[in-house]
């Protein structure tokens, strides 16, 4: 699996984050911290020796993605690649999403299993998750366009049409489908050979996608419909089914 690793001037801000993603991966990853220097005065700061050790502690050949906070943090991470082996740097990858929201979700699709490409994908997409959530008004080029979906069965039921499965519910946590919730919903559909999909008022995305699904904004009492097509489409919604049913949806 991948791994990660969290470059920032603050080591208190590190463990936050590790402390914050820790009970999404149920400890299916590794995540290392470079963050401060070793200076009781002046504690503030990156060294790229301290992000080099951090990516040997944790190397896997499947890859690993560093995450940043600000300024001389990039200049440490990119110093430490150089000090790699090559053979080594080539499965490490330096990602620009927004450090906490991108742990959260590269975390999440790293613990699935995910390869590196797709980590760095959600990662990235987590900004546009919280860009969409608070209604920007500047563009941002990476905004995704999502298709409009049609034919929403009607109250908490499953229907089936030929190969594909749907399954509609209310959501009933008065917190919302926050990142806990939606990271369970990502790691149940990860094992299925299926297609599944989202849909929130005609809007759908990819119910594999922590950031996708955080894009929506799903509040208390929002109905929502999950599609599935493929091999395990009928698996895939009996699972949801069963989460459904959890305090937490």
């Amino acid at each position: 699996m991948v791994n990660l690793v969290l470059v920032s001037h603050s080591h208190k801000l590190a463990k936050g984050i590790v402390e914050l993603i820790s009970p999404m991966t149920a400890d299916k990853i590794t995540v290392a911290i470079a963050a401060g220097i070793d200076d009781p005065n002046n504690p503030i700061g990156t060294n790229p020796i301290a992000v080099l050790d951090a990516i040997q502690s944790v190397y896997t050949d499947d890859g690993i993605l560093i995450l940043v906070d600000i300024g001389s943090a990039i200049l440490s991470a990119e110093t430490a690649l150089e000090l790699l082996k090559p053979e080594q740097a080539i499965n490490v990858k330096t990602c620009a999403a927004p450090i906490v929201e991108g742990a959260i979700a590269a975390s999440v699709s790293a613990a699935a299993g995910m390869p590196l490409e797709t980590v760095i994908q959600e990662a990235h997409g987590a900004l546009v998750a919280k860009y969409q959530a608070l209604e920007q008004k500047l563009p941002l080029m990476s905004v995704p366009e999502e298709k409009n979906f049609s034919a929403v069965p009607e109250n908490n039921e499953v229907t089936k049409n030929n190969n594909t499965h749907n399954f509609t519910m209310t959501v009933g946590n008065p917190h919302g489908l926050h990142a806990r919730p939606a990271a369970t919903i990502v790691t149940t559909l990860r094992s299925f050979n299926a297609e599944v999909s989202l849909c929130k008022e005609g809007i759908k995305v990819n119910a594999k996608s922590l950031s996708r699904i955080l894009m929506l904004g799903i509040s208390y009492g929002d109905k929502l419909t999950f599609t599935a097509i493929g091999n395990d489409a009928e698996k895939a919604i009996e699972a949801l089914k069963n989460l459904s049913g959890k305090s937490f949806l």
